[in-house]
């Protein structure tokens, strides 16, 4: 599903005052790489991908657990993030 992308800055450093990252999910690409999906209160109801801090290009992490680590640290979201592997692959080594 092709989603439009939000820039990773905008989820830190660009945040307007009491803008809430409200839905997190991390989904696998066919590759077998992960990206980050994510709805901000500020920009209604759609679904995002996250982009690259200033490059307009979806950012991917080779593990699951880089992706949950990014989004609880890197953006202080603490809510529930749902994760969606790739129908087919069974890496462990991906998680």
């Amino acid at each position: 599903m092709e989603l439009g992308l939000i820039l990773e800055r905008e989820l830190t450093t660009m945040r307007p005052p009491g803008g809430t990252i409200t839905d997190v999910h991390v989904c696998q690409h066919d590759t077998g790489k992960w990206h980050i999906n994510i709805r901000v209160s500020w920009r209604g109801t759609t679904m995002f991908n996250v982009g690259l801090y200033d490059k307009k290009r979806i950012r991917l992490y080779r593990k699951a657990s880089s992706a949950i680590r990014h989004i609880v640290i890197g953006y202080g979201y603490d809510g529930t993030i749902a994760v969606h592997p790739s129908a087919g692959l069974r890496d462990e080594l991906s998680f």
